[in-house]
């Protein structure tokens, strides 16, 4: 009598972590995840990287490019996504943190806004060399849950060389960092996402104390205009032209971040030329919730990855 040992599973995905994309901290890593096709999980035409920046009120350290994970069966299921991407950046100071305090020698933990979106863009940079995840001619999605959704929407609205900045600041000024070139583009997703901070800070009266700290350690003294700099909603920027989609989804369980941002970043949205599709998406749970349990990041994706592929099978068609 013979005897067979049963087949042995391939991995959903295959990983590589902390891999340094600048050397100005420790934090400045990021995670490569690639899908393994198999026949009953192929990897389907047309096909996406997707970059994932994390929140975590821009000074959690216990809030990293890891978080997404929960996410993967939802993201790589959908057959659409090739490879996530998932940033770490430097935090901002938190020397009350319960556990794990950051302290003032501490270069990954002092950092000052927009050192963090910089940080965002030199992993894009990392990731558009050669042979790289966002390399020239491919096609890539942008992702962000809390204040990596205010960062993902900032990248979406970066003016395109060939057109006037639709707003009265000068960038740098305005506190948005450098600009790069984003080639591919053409998806962007905020989840739970802060787009207004200081309309953030008054609908949670009683955690005021804790806004206004992360708040002005991210971005200076309310008094002397620093929270506008993260103000994405009201400062007259327009959405890329090579983005198709912007999806902005929300919970009304949400407990730190009131759903009236949803509607209001959604209302102000606008493109530099033409029209995209703009996309809702309301998802279930508490603020974190959202991105643990795997399934609120799984669905905003998969809607943006509909809306994308509706697209593409339209211009296949000629539509």
């Amino acid at each position: 009598m013979s005897t067979t040992n049963p087949p042995t599973l391939a991995p959903l995905y295959t990983s590589h972590l902390s891999i340094p994309y600048s050397p100005l901290s420790p934090l400045n890593t990021l995670d490569i995840h690639h899908l393994t096709p198999t026949p009953t999980n192929p990897l389907l035409s047309p096909s996406y990287t997707l970059l994932y920046i994390h929140g975590g009120a821009f000074r959690d350290p216990l809030v990293t490019s890891l978080s997404i994970i929960p996410s993967f069966p939802a993201i790589f299921s959908t057959g659409h996504i090739a490879t996530i991407a998932s940033i770490n950046y430097r935090l901002s100071p938190y020397p009350h943190h319960p556990t794990h305090p950051s302290h003032p020698g501490d270069k990954s933990r002092n950092a000052k806004w927009p050192d963090h979106i910089n940080d965002v863009r030199d992993a894009i940079k990392y990731l558009q060399r050669p042979g790289g995840e966002l390399e020239e001619g491919k096609e890539w999605i942008i992702c962000g849950h809390s204040v990596g959704a205010t960062m993902a929407l900032m990248l979406a609205m970066s003016p395109s060389p060939s057109l006037p900045s639709p707003s009265t600041h000068n960038h740098d000024e305005y506190g948005w960092g450098h600009e790069i070139p984003l080639p591919g583009l053409i998806g962007v997703i905020g989840i739970s996402g802060i787009y207004d901070f200081t309309a953030c800070r008054d609908a949670h009266p009683a955690m005021r104390d804790i806004y206004d700290a992360f708040i002005t350690g991210a971005f200076g003294p309310e008094e002397d205009g620093g929270w506008e700099r993260g103000d994405v909603r009201s400062a007259g920027r327009r959405v890329g032209r090579e983005v198709g989609v912007v999806v902005v989804g929300g919970s009304r369980g949400d407990e730190l971040v009131e759903w009236e941002q949803v509607g209001a970043m959604m209302g102000g949205l606008e493109w530099e030329e033409g029209e995209g599709r703009k996309v809702v998406v309301e998802v279930e749970g508490g603020h974190m919730d959202v991105v643990e349990g795997g399934v609120g990041v799984g669905m905003c994706v998969g809607r943006c990855l509909e809306a994308l592929v509706g697209m593409e099978e339209g211009r296949g068609d000629g539509l």
